[in-house]
């Protein structure tokens, strides 16, 4: 079982994270915020030559719930979603939901992680 659901698209980065942001808040998450590593690896000397962003996504519902059921999934969350550049192509990247809560062992919350993973991967296919 892979451990994330990748999609190609042909729009730039920047659109993309605004069609993600938007579709994200109509299913009321939200983005807690934008990891820029080329611009990270920037301040720090080193050169990546591709763009890679990595939104940190959360429903804070959902998230109240796992924490409520083990403080322990805080280290799971917020769900990520990358958005970067390989050889001249933009893709968009989810770290499921499903398979990452399946290290953890909690039962309870494999209905609440698939749920959660179908309506990413709505807002990913409708966005790319």
């Amino acid at each position: 079982m892979s451990f994330n659901y990748t999609v190609k698209t042909q729009k730039s980065i920047d659109e993309i994270i605004q069609d993600i942001t938007s579709k994200l808040s109509e299913i009321q998450f939200g983005v807690l915020g934008i990891l820029d590593f080329k611009e990270i690896f920037a301040k720090k000397g080193i050169e990546y030559p591709n763009q890679y962003k990595l939104l940190e996504v959360c429903n804070p519902i959902a998230a109240k719930q796992a924490l409520d059921s083990d403080p322990n999934i805080g280290l799971l969350l917020p769900c990520t979603i990358a958005v970067y550049e390989k050889e001249g192509e933009h893709y968009i990247s989810l770290a499921k939901p499903t398979v990452l809560l399946a290290v953890a062992s909690n039962t309870e919350l494999e209905s609440m992680g698939k749920e959660i993973e179908e309506k990413l991967i709505e807002v990913i296919k409708n966005s790319k």
